[in-house]
């Protein structure tokens, strides 16, 4: 089975008039199937807000976290900062908003790995590892596929159980009301130990003391998933 190289993998976005060419590494990807179509979104790497290309002070003194997605078609980017705002998310088509999107997706052969014992094997021995989830929406009218770099695999080799704890990745709230798919995907983290549930965290405003909001990986979800883990060739 083939999968992504994440190390390899990048996603440019050119500004309008060329002032700027932002490669950014791909940190997962959702393959999304709903209405009879098929699209693949590229998660990109969190950076700082910043004035690009500055002589000096090159970080915004109010900054935030920049990640967002990329699809053939659609974009979105998050910007999170200390407290949450009603512009966090910017979404819609990127043919609007940028001069072009350049994809480089790298990919290699990877071995999905069929028993626990497997799993702790290769993460005792440092092999590269990436996630595969699957899920779909309680009425079965969408679907998705997540695929990730597993960037933090726990493993006990003396009672042979492991547990992927890894993202962020774009993940698709199918309870959400959209226009357009990319409105249903949002940051979030998966855990996973089992082949047929996986567990999430997902970022979203959260009350906190004194009535201010911030934005936070806090809605857990649990859901009904395949999922495996894939050894690197």
């Amino acid at each position: 089975m083939q999968v992504l190289d994440y190390t390899r993998s990048f996603v440019t976005f050119v500004t309008k008039g060329r002032g700027n060419n932002a490669r950014l590494q791909v940190e997962s990807q959702c393959t999304l199937t709903a209405g009879g179509h098929t699209a693949n979104y590229l998660f990109f790497a969190s950076c700082k807000s910043e004035n690009t290309f500055a002589p000096r002070d090159l970080f915004h003194a109010d900054n935030y976290d920049f990640c967002g997605i990329f699809s053939e078609a659609e974009y979105a980017i998050f910007r999170t900062k200390s407290t949450h705002h009603a512009g966090w998310k910017e979404q819609g088509l990127w043919a609007d908003r940028f001069e072009n999107v350049h994809p480089h997706l790298v990919r290699v052969e990877g071995r999905e790995l069929a028993t626990p014992a497997e799993m702790v094997r290769a993460s005792l021995n440092n092999v590269p590892l990436v996630g595969r989830v699957e899920i779909a929406a309680p009425d079965q009218a969408a679907s998705a596929v997540l695929e990730f770099p597993i960037k933090t695999m726990n493993a006990n080799d003396i009672e042979t159980i492991y547990q992927v704890d890894t993202g962020p990745l774009a993940f698709p709230d199918f309870s959400l009301p959209a226009q357009r798919q990319i409105e249903r995907l949002l940051p979030a983290y998966v855990a996973y130990n089992a082949p047929d549930f996986a567990d999430f965290i997902v970022q979203q405003p959260l009350a906190v003391a004194g009535g201010a909001q911030v934005t936070h990986y806090s809605k857990l979800l649990s859901l009904p998933a395949r999922t495996a883990v894939l050894a690197l060739s």
